[in-house]
Parts: structure tokens; sequence; C-alpha cells
């Protein structure tokens, strides 16, 4: 495929900052705001230059640097209702969601904002916020096994009548919703997106999402994980599209972009960078097969990893 191909199918998407602290955990000034205003502002600018999605965050309760958040879903639709053309990608978590309850709000908001909902299933690396709200932490493979079922409920639910789900997490009985959410040209539901790193998350992301979001290795790593879902997507009969998550610093030079960088990590919030990293790396190394997202990450890795998108 010629370079101008691939750019013809490149699509580009932002972080919402709907948490506080930026997108970074350092004490370096910040840009951003959590705030309705400042990011009803900064969507409308995002689709008139060129950005196709927004993704928000999700945190339910303050931590590691994101002493306030908004929810997700009601803020991406608050979102879609301040703009016309930018999809805006909920992030959600199974077992604080029931997927039924899911639809029902995807299939609103789908028709308030003109088709332009989607939603992005996070299987969960944070125990706390499980565990402090008085539901059951799975382990990492039960997780990603919770969240296959899940999106499963959630696809059928959207696009058949008479819904019935036998599942070890979920059992549907003849459900209906009506209305579904919009059915065009290419895209017979909201899109369902799905990440990690372990092969719990690139098989779930093969076999029952639209799109796998990664959270970024080197050439090497993303080769070997866009290989192994488009093989379970294969399997399944089924095609999957990639995301892939990426922050760059932009100033008028290098020298200048990498100085910043430096003090970004000189600033870092030690407490929050170092809590993030106990939990994160609990969640990855718990894995099966030790590939879990962020389990071999270094301090610098995590001071500009504050975003939640993938789970493990």
């Amino acid at each position: 495929m010629t370079t101008e191909r691939i750019t013809d199918h490149v699509k580009f998407a932002y972080w919402v900052p709907n948490v506080s602290g930026g997108l970074v955990t350092s004490d370096i000034e910040q840009r951003t705001d959590w705030n309705y205003e400042y990011n009803a502002k900064l969507a409308q600018t995002a689709e008139n230059n060129g950005f196709e999605y927004a993704l928000s965050q999700v945190r339910y309760e303050a931590s590691y640097g994101a002493e306030y958040q908004h929810e997700s879903t009601s803020f991406s639709l608050a979102l879609l209702l301040a703009t016309q053309r930018l999809k805006v990608i909920a992030a959600v978590h199974p077992g604080l969601w029931q997927p039924a309850v899911l639809a029902k709000l995807g299939a609103t908001a789908d028709h308030l904002s003109n088709g332009r909902f989607a939603v992005n299933v996070v299987s969960g690396w944070f125990k706390d916020e499980f565990t402090h709200l008085g539901e059951p932490w799975l382990e990492h493979d039960e997780r990603y096994r919770r969240s296959a079922e899940f999106l499963q409920v959630l696809r059928k639910i959207w696009t058949e009548d008479d819904v019935d789900f036998r599942g070890d997490f979920y059992r549907i009985h003849d459900f209906t919703l009506k209305p579904k959410p919009l059915n065009t040209r290419g895209r017979p539901n909201p899109e369902i997106f799905q990440g990690g790193n372990s092969s719990a998350a690139r098989r779930n992301g093969g076999r029952y999402a639209d799109w796998y979001f990664s959270n970024g290795k080197d050439f090497d790593g993303v080769t070997e994980q866009v290989v192994e879902v488009r093989d379970h997507a294969r399997d399944a009969g089924r095609e999957v599209r990639f995301g892939l998550n990426g922050f760059f610093i932009a100033r008028d030079t290098e020298k200048e972009a990498r100085d910043v960088l430096r003090e970004i990590i000189e600033k870092a919030n030690r407490p929050a960078v170092e809590g993030f990293r106990s939990a994160v790396q609990q969640a990855g190394n718990s894995t099966s097969d030790q590939r879990g997202m962020w389990a071999d990450s270094t301090f610098e890795d995590l001071v500009q990893t504050t975003t939640d998108s993938a789970g493990n």
C-alpha cells in the first residue's frame, strides 16, 4: 500500500481531559482543564481541525494526581451535543456497568448525536476502585472473560431482537431494545473499542471489538499485536481496526521539545507515579503470560501515562 493510500485511512483522536491533573503525572504547568467549558471549546476546535474522534477517560475516585473527574458517558454525551461531527468514545468498566443498561444509554446518546456515540470497554487495572465500591476484584483473565461476554451482549442488544444470552457473568432473557442505535452505512451499531496488551486482551479485540486499542510499543511490539489480533479476527470471520496511543510534545525545535520532556520527568509527582506503577504493574504481571499492559514500563514511561484506555 502506498504512503498516500495509508494516509487516506488514518484517523486522528485526542484524549479528553475530563480529569484534573492534565495528561502527565507531573507538577509541570498544565495547559488543560477538566471543566466542561474548556472541554466543549476543545472539542469544537478539534473537529474543525481534522480530528474525527475524542476519547473520554474514566476514573471513579480521586487517585494518582486525578483528584477531580467527570463521569465518562455523561460527559461524552455533553461533548456530542456541543459538536456536529466529532465522534466521542466513552470508557466503561464491565463489573461496574450492566451491558443492557449501557446499551440503553448508548442508543439514546446515538440518536441525540445523529450516530456519533462510541464506547471503549475497559477491563480494568485499578483494584481499589472495585473493592472500595464493594464489587469483587477478579483476576486478570477472569476480568477479560467477563469483558468478552459484555462485548457480545452489548452488540447483540444493539443489533438483534429477543436476545438470549447464557454466560457465566451475564444472563439475558428474551430482551429487545427499542429504539436501537442508528444503523448507518458501514456502521450497524455504535463503534466498540477494546484494548490491552495481554493474550486475553488481543483475543477479545480480534473476536468481539470493532477497534483494538494499543497503548504503544516499539515497531516490532506493535506489529506483533496487529498480527495476533488480526489472526483472531480472521478465525472469527470478521475484521478489526487498530488505534495506537501516542503523545507528542510540539515545540519549534527538537531541543526545546526534549527540554520539556526532561522537565516533565524532573517535576514528576513521585508519590502519584509510584502508586500508579504499583497498581498497573501488579495488574500487568498477574497475566498468565506476563504480557499485561505496563508490566515492563519504566518510571519515565509512567510519568507520561495517566490515561486509562485499555486495561491490561
